[in-house]
């Protein structure tokens, strides 16, 4: 392990065990931090892993801790408390997040305020609801301040190892498929709605904990202020300066913010009130994170590590962001058992058109962007398609995905796709690439290939998290195969490099390695040679046939390359306005004058059409 990948950690437990030798009082003050932190840990599944912003985490807060002190004071084993405060919580904030199934960004954070505002109006002052006149009796093992302190930083452990479980499983995944790009997180097989609520789910249950925490400690709870809009906009605060993604970081700024604070009004020589330490505090430390660490305290830590991997030797010299040169035949060869993943009895029938579109149509706003295409494409084949820009050709591929709505016919090895979801469509065989790169360029090129994969993980992602089933093993090899397909494509000394980092051809390769990485049968190429040098786009037919040849994968090329199309392509398809005008052997169709105008240019085809 790398000293990046401990120091985090190791520097919050410092400052936790140094936190034991204050007194009793400031103990006590550091159990409601660590409630805090960890409210602040369960925002952050929202804001780091879905890219959504929530104003409602206080009103999550408040829910916890009055359920937390209800069902207690009714005679409740106080493990049933705190139960019952995840649930109810993991339910509000599922519910608060049913409007993000239809709605992005800003827009979400405003139906979220809507909820903050209703709790504080509504629930919170109801009787019943905020347990006045209740109490909460601690248990015997957690009646001190340094007891409940050490429970409080168990649940934060937990809490802690949940979030590293999440990020090592199939449902962080699928969080950042939905972020990076929610519309095309089916062709990856991520239902992006089930998906957000998972991740709403999620948060209000770790909420939830810290809520119960909360109530632990102050044994009965007679005022909403804990869980009013300001505290909603501080937990953002420390979010955004602890450096989202970041678990030391957020920590860490929950200490400063709340917990700094608190100790300095608590001294005798300084005549400060935290009601206006608390804003001044949390204002300075955002206004400062964003003028000198835009990744915020996380950001820190991350460079430290980074330092001090460097002067112990580990870090290593910068790689070569280009691909590796490999020979495609012998590595494809080596991949073809590894790579293939066995499909379901009704679909091994032997057709000889894998793919058949007949009549297919796509309107936009009642302008047609294919108009009754029909075209095939045989098993072992590959097909170009050509045209100029706005022809039709990506607008095919979205169709075939499920990704825009059609209607005709498409079949794939005799299914009918038309009409099914498009998160079911890749566990059929097929995947696809896009014009601009459609992985997470801020995520690293090993986290993308098994992002791809990620409709081979049969377990639901909640269980994936809990381990149920196969999921382990389905890890292990999604795992696996994505280090097959990083070998075939020369990528492996860029395994842990973010894409975002790497050149735009390279990260072009990337994304087939990805695609090809999830065993598809059928895969679709959009403009795959975009970006690349010459040599380059020369290498990338070479393994483009390899992968027909030794993989039997068939493949749909979208391709202005018109070189790369005729020594590679089987059988062409030229697109004008959403129509097909010609097809046949590649080095016909790019020769016919229609062709040569519509896509090469008029000027060209007054030459006679020649293609170089």
């Amino acid at each position: 392990m790398k000293p990046s990948q401990i120091l985090a950690p190791v520097a919050v437990a410092v400052a936790l065990a140094w936190s034991l030798l204050l007194g009793d009082v400031k103990i006590s003050v550091l159990v409601g931090v660590v409630a805090i932190a960890i409210v602040a840990l369960g925002l952050d599944v929202l804001v780091a892993w879905v890219g959504e912003l929530s104003i409602a985490h206080a009103a999550f807060f408040g829910i916890a801790a009055f359920t937390t002190v209800n069902v207690g004071d009714r005679g409740a084993p106080w493990p049933l408390a705190i139960v019952a405060a995840v649930a109810a919580t993991a339910l509000a904030a599922t519910i608060a997040g049913l409007p993000s199934l239809r709605i992005r960004g800003l827009q979400v954070a405003i139906t979220t305020l809507a909820f903050q505002v209703f709790a504080e109006r509504y629930l919170f002052t109801r009787g019943d609801v905020t347990a006045a006149g209740r109490s909460l009796p601690r248990p015997a093992m957690l009646e001190g301040d340094v007891q409940l302190y050490l429970f409080a930083l168990v649940c934060l452990a937990l809490v802690l190892v949940l979030r590293h479980r999440i990020a090592v499983t199939k449902a962080a995944r699928s969080f950042v498929a939905v972020r990076e790009a929610e519309s095309r997180a089916p062709c990856f097989g991520v239902r992006p709605g089930p998906t957000k609520l998972l991740a709403y789910a999620l948060s209000g249950a770790i909420v939830g904990l810290g809520g119960a925490v909360f109530a632990m400690k102050a044994g009965s709870i007679s005022a909403k202020e804990p869980f009013l809009l300001i505290e909603s906009l501080q937990l953002v605060a420390i979010v955004v300066v602890g450096g989202r993604g970041s678990a030391a970081g957020i920590v860490t700024a929950a200490f400063l913010v709340k917990g700094v604070s608190q100790f300095v009004s608590s001294v005798p020589l300084v005549d400060a009130r935290p009601d206006r330490v608390f804003p001044i505090t949390s204002a300075a430390l955002l206004v400062a994170s964003i003028v000198a660490f835009p990744d915020g305290i996380g950001g820190i830590y991350r460079a430290a590590g980074r330092g001090a991997d460097r002067l112990l030797g580990k870090g290593g010299a910068r790689p070569d962001p280009r691909p590796q040169p490999v020979d495609p035949l012998g590595t494809a060869r080596r991949g073809s058992t590894l790579l293939t993943v066995p499909r379901p009895l009704r679909l091994r029938m032997p057709v000889p058109a894998l793919l058949r579109a007949r009549d297919v149509v796509v309107e936009f706003g009642g302008l047609a962007a294919l108009d009754r295409i029909s075209l095939e494409v045989r098993r072992g084949e590959i097909v170009g398609l050509i045209g100029a820009n706005g022809a039709g050709k990506s607008t095919f591929f979205n169709a075939v995905s499920g990704l825009v709505r059609a209607s005709g016919s498409i079949t794939f090895r005799e299914v009918e796709l038309v009409g099914r979801p498009a998160a079911e469509r890749s566990a059929l065989g097929i995947a696809r690439t896009f014009q601009d790169v459609g992985l997470a360029r801020s995520e690293t090129v090993s986290t993308n290939m098994l992002l791809a994969q990620t409709w081979l993980v049969p377990t639901p992602a909640a269980g994936a998290i809990l381990g149920f089933g196969r999921s382990a093993a389905d890890e292990r090899a999604v795992r696996h195969r994505a280090e097959i397909a990083l070998e075939l494509f020369g990528l492996q000394h860029l395994a842990d490099v973010r894409l975002g980092d790497l050149p735009y051809g390279t990260a072009r390769i990337v994304e087939i390695a990805s695609a090809v990485a999830s065993g598809p049968d059928l895969l679709l190429l959009d403009e795959a040679s975009a970006g690349l040098a010459p040599e380059e786009a020369h290498a990338l037919g070479d393994r483009l046939v390899a992968l027909r040849d030794e993989l039997g994968i068939t493949l749909v090329v979208v391709e202005h390359h018109v070189p790369l199309v005729r020594r590679i392509c089987d059988y062409a398809y030229c697109l004008e306005s959403g129509a097909v005008v010609a097809e046949g052997e590649p080095a016909v169709v790019t020769e016919q004058p229609r062709v040569v105008a519509s896509f090469l240019g008029r000027a060209h085809a007054a030459t006679g059409g020649r293609v170089a």
